[in-house]
């Protein structure tokens, strides 16, 4: 039997003949609807082990008439989208055959996964040309994972369940119905959601228990487990990434920086430009000198302990001995004890590559899908992430600058579509990476809402004058954000929103882009500690945030928009901001009606809000033009329950939580 295949992203471990046997049949895909022409290109990063020829579609394979009645979830999804007539013919139908049996999504199958190398039983969540999306049962829902369908075999010897067993038959029947419900069919039509297991690979080595490492595994895992909680899996169409290819990468960035995590290029030595020292974290910085070949050669955020730099005609004593190929930026010891990069950036020999290349490949999938028409928005749940990677650096927890990256890759594939895109930056760190890659491009509009406190916090770029250069002088906007040295107080929910409202709002109604991305990082969040954060932005601000840009979107460029998660470090805030953000793309029916606790932003932002005026107002003829404007948003918009009189909660008993196991 071939050895299945999880995606194109990584070679499969052929499984042992001793322990495993199974019953191969012949497995064809068919699908309803007609699907998009896979080009070559595409065809070469799927590495399929089928031939498209074996592809087959039966017109005659239709969802079964009780399947189509109108249910409760019909209803919620019309409650939030509006009563649209909708005609049977448009239902997305798809059915997998094994033999003389008929597989539709929701129904359960034996499936390889290879992290174990063994079968464990699954469930179908979605189909597309060439792969399956399965839940394997007992796992974790963000352990789903595209599989080839040689991964599916309808009998087999050594099958069980994960961890935690045997999943609900009636939770898994009341997700078939939904998916092939009018609701189903309309919520696939509106948001993506693109991501992929592999990506949780990309960790440092050195598994430490005494320390955590902000950029890890955990990150995604807890978004899913938030999304998963609310049962909100079920209405995004799920967009199955893939690598990035060295060519697209060569749009935005170097080939010295390219070939660095890309080996297949060529090996030609090129000179290495000084790498910045620059860090995120000051908590990972600091290891004092205990070998020769080690100096302190500069000192992390907030004036932390030295950072070690390993000279680099030394580097390989310290790699792991198991990697194949080392970039040469991985110098710097963390306190861990493992090398990084550029001081925090972790690196794993056997899985950072591919996971930045599916960072990156993924988000350009969702943004493709996107402009062909076939959803309205969506959202790219990957890491590594990507906006302090510079053209010629990797930095920051960032290889390559997935957005920039898409961008690109978007602006090349549809020239007379797509003439203009807004950026829209809200991660609290500056994106160093995509401002410098756009900064001459007059046809990419950057607009940063980040923490700057004068140049002392990390990056240390985005001063508010930094506007462009050259034919891109004016379409750099960096709405730099400090504390008031007399009243000092952090930025929350009524100070971004009053930055969109009065600054992003107006500069992108006179851009006009023909498209959206949003660098969203969710380290604006409460709880975030001062180095990484220090700001106190709410769920609620960023489903505001996230209504806003679906509005503009709506009005200027036909809802094309996609987000794409940037930082975020404590877990809690971030699955719950990520949750509201992606629960907006979906129903975008948040009122700004008495949902703020405040109008009237703090002294910090009034002030830096008013310098950023005061230098974007020569390219932006639509700013506020009075010196003593004070930013304030509207009235209506004040809660009526604000923290000082919130009515007293009343005191119940816990009531029993739902055990959700299906979609």
């Amino acid at each position: 039997m071939m050895v299945p295949s999880t995606s194109n992203h990584s070679p499969q471990p052929p499984p042992s003949s001793s322990s495993i046997q199974t019953t191969t049949t012949n497995l064809n895909y068919l699908l309803m609807t007609p699907m998009n022409n896979i080009n070559n290109q595409q065809k070469e990063n799927y590495h399929h082990h089928q031939p498209l020829q074996n592809i087959k579609r039966k017109s005659e394979i239709l969802p079964l008439k009780e399947e189509l009645i109108e249910n409760n979830d019909t209803k919620k999804f019309k409650n939030m989208h509006g009563n649209s007539d909708f005609n049977e013919n448009k239902y997305d139908k798809c059915t997998l055959t094994m033999g003389d049996y008929y597989k539709r999504v929701g129904d359960q199958v034996i499936a390889f996964k290879v992290e174990q190398n063994r079968y464990f039983y699954a469930r179908i969540v979605d189909l597309a040309p060439t792969y399956i999306l399965v839940h394997y049962e007992g796992w974790p829902p963000d352990q789903a994972s595209w599989i080839d369908y040689n991964g599916i075999v309808s009998d087999c010897d050594t099958v069980s369940f994960g961890p935690k067993g045997k999943e609900s038959k009636l939770s898994w029947a009341d997700f078939k119905n939904f998916y092939y419900s009018a609701a189903g069919f309309e919520s696939r039509k509106n948001t993506g959601l693109v991501t992929d297991v592999q990506m949780n690979l990309h960790h440092c080595p050195c598994e430490s228990e005494r320390m955590i490492h902000p950029e890890r595994p955990e990150r995604l895992t807890s978004i899913f487990d938030s999304l998963h909680a609310k049962r909100l899996l079920r209405y995004f169409r799920r967009i199955h990434a893939r690598e990035v290819t060295s060519n697209e990468l060569l749009r935005v960035h170097t080939f010295s920086h390219v070939r660095n995590y890309y080996p297949l290029l060529s090996n030609t030595t090129q000179e290495q430009k000084p790498i910045k020292i620059t860090s995120i974290a000051a908590l990972l910085n600091y290891s004092p000198p205990s070998s020769p070949i080690l100096k302190p050669t500069s000192y992390g955020v907030g004036g932390g302990g030295p950072v070690i730099k390993i000279e680099p005609s030394l580097q390989q004593q310290q790699a792991s001995p198991s990697a194949l190929f080392n970039p040469p930026e991985l110098l710097y010891k963390m306190d861990c004890g493992q090398l990084g990069i550029s001081v925090d950036t972790t690196y794993h020999p056997d899985y950072s590559r591919t996971a930045a290349k599916i960072s990156a490949g993924g988000l350009i999938e969702i943004a493709d899908t996107i402009v062909r028409g076939e959803l309205k928005n969506g959202f790219a749940l990957i890491r590594p992430p990507g906006h302090h990677a510079e053209n010629d650096a990797a930095m920051g927890y960032c290889f390559y600058n997935n957005v920039a990256v898409a961008v690109s890759a978007i602006m090349e594939k549809y020239p007379t579509k797509i003439k203009k895109i807004l950026i829209i930056d809200w991660d609290i760190h500056h994106g160093n990476g995509t401002q410098k890659i756009f900064y001459d491009n007059p046809n990419v509009l950057y607009i940063s809402v980040h923490r700057w406190e004068h140049g002392k916090f990390y990056p240390f770029s985005g001063a508010p004058d930094e506007c462009g250069q050259s034919e891109g002088l004016g379409f750099n906007i960096n709405i730099a954000l400090n504390e008031s040295k007399d009243k000092p107080k952090a930025m929350g929910d009524t100070e971004f929103i009053a930055a969109f409202y009065h600054l992003l709002i107006p500069i992108a109604r006179q851009f006009k882009p023909d498209m959206v991305f949003v660098s969203a990082g969710f380290d604006a969040a409460e709880g975030h500690p001062e180095n990484l954060g220090g700001y106190n932005v709410s769920p609620k601000g960023f489903s505001l945030m996230t209504k806003i840009v679906c509005d503009l979107a709506n009005e200027l460029c036909n809802d094309r928009l996609v987000l794409s998660l940037e930082g975020g470090y404590e877990l809690e805030s971030l699955a719950n901001s990520a949750t509201a953000s992606m629960a907006q793309l979906l129903s975008n029916n948040t009122s700004f009606k008495h949902s703020l606790n405040g109008i009237k932003p703090n002294l910090g932002a009034i002030e830096s809000f008013r310098t950023i005026v005061d230098i974007q107002k020569k390219y932006w003829k639509c700013l506020p033009t009075q010196s003593n404007f004070k930013f304030q948003l509207p009235y209506e918009w004040k809660a009526k329950d604000s923290i000082m009189n919130r009515p007293k909660r009343d005191v119940k008993k816990p009531s029993s939580t739902l055990i959700i196991e299906g979609y």
